[in-house]
């Protein structure tokens, strides 16, 4: 039986908040709307961590731990990460560059990847010792304004890898499952694709700095905690001078700072691969489309099978460093990635 957890719930002025202790998600959802008095049906309300990722699913909500930050936002919306917060942030690293009126009101009205840009200027000469330490008691500011049980930087940041490469999970199955697709084949692809991320934990690695070097289980930083920018998906390295680069290791500002910073798919997830995916699993059923259903041979237990699906090719896509690239927010490039395919999934 599912056990019940507190959580600490707000709105997206973070104005109020409140403690909730629930088993499940719609419960949350329920008891959000009797506590902050909303006029919405729970499925007209999601929630979301500070950090910005979108909790969307029984499944995601379960691996969040006790007193986790949640934000209620209206479907379809999202609240300010605690990235885009930054004026408070900038104050307390800086008071001085804020000092004048007509600076203030320049950081309001810039873009958001300006803000970002001024940030990191100011972030630069800050004490790169505190960077070395580990342990939450040795760096407490560093865990300041968290939500976690975690005990060094380490284990927060797999955290954090974890959450995006679950975003990735459960957001694509999410969205397959609203398409005319063979079910049962649907089902087996998840199950298979979830074993494999649980055998490889989720790649929490990729943001723990501990795991430098380690070719089995690598992480995009070096041993310092140090991420270089990778460059927009269709370059093959960052092409400002200096490149971008980034220490969330150092402070807590630049921890809040790599928020910012996008794990991006090449082949995208959403134009390219899920209908990729989705046409492969139609084409399991009917590979030439008129006819009978082809067969390949599976190399691990030696048997035929109706046309396969290329799991391992689709896990790559969606969660390895193959086609996944961390780049600077001005290197993350929102548009089409057209000379990007995806697929065919097939064997």
């Amino acid at each position: 039986m599912t056990t019940t957890k507190g959580f600490k719930v707000t709105d997206a002025d973070r104005k109020t908040r409140v403690g909730i202790a629930v088993k499940n998600f719609e419960e949350l959802k329920k008891k959000t709307i009797d506590k902050f008095k909303l006029k919405f049906s729970p499925g007209q309300i999601n929630f979301q961590t500070t950090d910005g990722t979108m909790v969307e699913s029984e499944e995601y909500f379960q691996t969040l731990p006790p007193q986790t930050l949640l934000i209620w936002v209206k479907v379809g919306e999202k609240a300010a990460t605690d990235a885009e917060i930054l004026y408070k942030t900038i104050r307390e690293v800086n008071d001085e560059y804020l000092s004048a009126g007509e600076k203030v009101q320049e950081f309001f009205t810039e873009k958001m990847k300006n803000k970002v840009l001024k940030l990191a200027e100011v972030l630069k000469g800050l004490d790169t010792e505190k960077g070395k330490l580990s342990a939450r008691a040795d760096h407490p500011e560093w865990f300041e304004g968290l939500n976690t049980n975690s005990k060094t930087k380490e284990e927060y940041m797999f955290r954090r890898a974890q959450d995006r490469i679950r975003t990735y999970f459960y957001k694509t199955r999410d969205e397959l499952r609203n398409k005319e697709i063979p079910q049962n084949e649907f089902r087996e692809l998840f199950i298979e694709l979830d074993a494999k991320l649980k055998l490889n934990k989720y790649h929490g690695c990729y943001f723990d700095r501990a795991n430098a070097g380690n070719e089995d289980m690598r992480s995009i930083c070096d041993s310092s905690g140090t991420f270089q920018c990778q460059g927009r998906w269709n370059k093959e390295r960052c092409l400002y001078n200096p490149t971008h680069s980034i220490n969330p290791y150092l402070s807590r500002e630049a921890r809040i700072i790599f928020q910012t910073w996008n794990l991006d798919h090449n082949k995208e997830r959403s134009r390219a691969i899920i209908p990729a995916i989705s046409e492969a699993l139609c084409l399991t059923q009917n590979p030439s489309g008129i006819g009978k259903v082809s067969e390949c041979i599976d190399d691990e237990e030696n048997i035929k099978r109706d046309a396969c699906i290329d799991v391992k090719s689709i896990y790559n896509d969606l969660f390895s460093l193959q086609n996944l690239k961390l780049v600077h927010i001005v290197c993350h490039d929102k548009g089409a990635h057209y000379s990007a395919k995806a697929g065919p999934y097939l064997l």
